[in-house]
């Protein structure tokens, strides 16, 4: 018989997990369940879900909590530990305010949760302190006892955790082909999240050196370091490595932690590197982030690029990984009363490898201690897009605002300026197209007040604004032909009535209508209609972007820029031309070339639908940009203008953010901003 220890001041341990479906059937409800109070349609829930679809609408992550269960029980029995296990999910089956509930009934009144999340974010960690709170209030309200549940701390830098990740990472190396193994870079890859989010994890006490990033990019870079060093020390090798990201799934307007893990083998390939180990340190299991975004997705494009590449194990499939054992989790708790310091998710191994004293329990080590190789100055995105950021949630609150706009409300909005925009951008084109003269001579031009291009300028401006307002009255208007009105809803439509006068008088296709909807001053809705092209762009803020009705993504970065194709357009002026002339003559040796398409609307929409792999101009109205911008920006592009601003008058820069990221430092330089 083991030695019996004392689990007080528990009577029950909670594992609290993420949950999956487990069926065809499950995939959109679940979805749903994850997205809630986001207003998001169930047609894009549908899309999205095509990565389970791929699996036979199963994801992995149930059954491997299913497994760690039993792991979890056996591990406490042979320790001598009587602590009974149970299992909830947030968004799946068995749910946490079932499972509460059930451990309330079986007289349980002093819980500790485990979450498998080992590193500090608002999802890893206040997200499910929201879930208990909601589940806690919920057992009140039907009169159940509420116990007191204290979730246990993060568990990225436990050697429970660490080793079998380094364990994982020296196999993946000896699988590699000799002659690659030694010169192999390891990508350690974790979950993307917005910068907004990262940066206001944890304490700043967490961050990174220089006070960005959070813990969350803190943590991940002290694994990285553990693992990278433990490797060197193991093999003899250092190898090169570095922190990217995987599975962004928002909206692509705000900036989250990059490189991307496909972007990123793209670099490593393009400078030569002989192979790469993909280590998903961020990640307990192999869920269906990893069986997809890695296992299949990056495994194709390194296949398509030729690069030698292996995934190393996560912790939780390696049925030989080390956990610390019930006997060391409760041993290390803190003084009387409080929450033990680390339970660890994994498989047991009754004799774990012994790990450097770095490693054991306790806080993350001081900022600036050691310095990333990704913690020098330019290294992080910017965050260009003029979409206003959202603000950090309130760490003195555990519920959710119950002031919170109404998802399906504004979703229903959206729907409506989205319909009033594509049918008063098709009429108006249908006009431009049927009424030009076809015998329109080029002599008139705009600089006449009376010439036809200005008159049918004028026409579809007046009919644009007409139909809106017989729908929407209350709006506010701002047009390039001079239809301005404050309006009282909240709503202000930006109008260009023809984007591409120049083109339209001279019978070239490229000419647009192009029509915003803004609320509250931020573009919700932009709708490009190209009648020559045959073509009509449009995005909803949050809902990605379509040409027509085929969803578009920008086109990622080249390698390199001299193999780029950027879009520019030329002001009216000849002070302006000549000084822009002047940056086209320094940039064109520098990239594959240049194109001028003469519709700032269309060359937005170019980038955002690949044809174009960036486009900049200086001179740019509101109602020059704000549907294209928009457009850009849901189909993964960065928008901006010179660095830290956004796009604007000055200069309006979209490409996707590899590429933004070379190209906006040197605009500045070659003073693209200016006359």
């Amino acid at each position: 018989m083991p030695e019996q220890r004392d689990p007080s001041p528990y009577d029950a341990l909670l594992l609290l997990s993420f949950g999956g479906p487990e069926g065809p059937d499950d995939v959109v409800p679940f979805l749903e369940n994850v997205t809630r109070g986001r207003g998001i349609p169930r047609e894009r829930l549908k899309e999205v879900g095509r990565h389970y679809f791929l699996f036979g609408g199963v994801s992995p992550i149930n059954a491997q909590n299913r497994e760690l269960l039993d792991a979890l029980r056996k591990d406490f029995a042979e320790n001598g530990l009587d602590l009974p296990v149970y299992w909830g999910n947030r968004n799946w089956a068995p749910y946490l305010t079932d499972t509460l509930r059930t451990m309330v009934n079986d007289g349980h009144r002093r819980i500790a949760v485990l979450a498998t999340s080992a590193y500090a974010s608002y999802s890893g960690c206040r997200q499910y302190r929201e879930n208990l709170a909601d589940a806690l209030a919920a057992l009140q309200a039907e009169g159940l006892p509420v116990p007191q549940v204290d979730k246990l701390r993060h568990y990225f830098n436990h050697p429970g955790f660490l080793r079998p990740m380094i364990d994982g990472v020296l196999a993946s190396l000896a699988e590699l082909p000799a002659e690659a193994r030694d010169g192999a870079h390891l990508a350690f890859t974790t979950h993307s999240i917005p910068t907004a989010a990262a940066d206001t994890s944890g304490t700043p006490a967490d961050h990174t050196e220089g006070g960005t990033g959070g813990a969350y990019v803190a943590q991940h870079l002290d694994v990285a370091r553990v693992i990278a060093d433990a490797v060197r020390e193991e093999t003899g090798v250092d190898h090169p490595w570095q922190l990217v990201y995987q599975s962004r799934s928002g909206a692509p307007h705000i900036p989250w932690l990059e490189p991307d893990i496909c972007d990123h083998l793209e670099e490593r390939h393009a400078a030569g590197v002989p192979a790469v180990v993909m280590a998903p340190i961020g990640f307990v299991s192999d869920h269906m982030e990893v069986k997809y975004d890695l296992d299949t997705e990056a495994t194709a494009k390194a296949a398509e690029l030729g690069l030698p590449v292996v995934r190393s194990a996560t912790v939780g499939a390696d049925p030989g990984s080390p956990r610390p054992s019930a006997s060391s989790c409760w041993s290390a708790r803190q003084p009387s009363g409080a929450a033990p310091r680390a339970l660890c998710a994994g498989c047991p191994r009754r004799e774990p490898r012994p790990v450097p004293g770095r490693l054991l329990p306790g806080a993350c080590p001081a900022p600036g201690r050691r310095r990333s190789r990704l913690a020098r100055p330019g290294r992080r995105r910017p965050r260009l897009s003029p979409a206003r950021r959202p603000l950090p949630p309130d760490p003195r609150s555990i519920v959710p605002d119950p002031l919170q706009t109404d998802a399906a409300q504004t979703d229903a909005l959206y729907d409506e300026l989205l319909d009033v925009a594509l049918e008063a951008a098709h009429r108006a084109g249908v006009l431009l197209r049927d009424g030009r003269p076809a015998d329109l001579g080029v002599a008139a031009t705009k600089s006449s007040p009376i010439d036809v291009v200005t008159e049918m300028d004028l026409a579809s401006e007046k009919l644009i604004t007409g139909f809106i307002g017989e729908r929407r009255p209350d709006d506010g208007f701002l047009g390039e032909e001079g239809a301005s009105s404050a309006g009282t809803s909240g709503i202000r439509w930006v109008i260009d009535p023809i984007d591409g006068t120049v083109n339209y008088l001279y019978g070239l296709p490229s000419w647009a209508v192009s029509i915003a909807a803004e609320q509250d001053g931020e573009v919700v809705v932009g709708v490009v209609a190209a009648p020559m092209r045959g073509e009509t762009y449009r995005a909803v803020l949050g809902r990605g972007a379509f040409s027509n009705d085929e969803p578009i993504r920008h086109r990622p970065a080249p390698p390199e820029l001299s193999q780029a194709l950027l879009g520019t357009g030329f002001g009216y002026l000849a002070e302006r031309r000549a000084a822009q002339a002047e940056v086209v003559r320094t940039l064109l040796p520098q990239v594959r070339d240049i194109r001028r398409g003469g519709s700032a609307a269309i060359d937005l929409c170019d980038v955002a639908c690949g044809r174009l792999d960036a486009y900049y101009e200086r001179g740019l109205n509101p109602w020059d940009l704000a549907a294209g911008a928009l457009i850009a920006r849901e189909a993964g592009a960065l928008t901006g203008g010179r660095p830290g601003r956004s796009a604007s008058h000055e200069l309006t820069l979209a490409a996707s953010p590899a590429l933004f990221e070379q190209l906006q430092p040197l605009l500045d330089e070659l003073g693209a901003w200016h006359d």
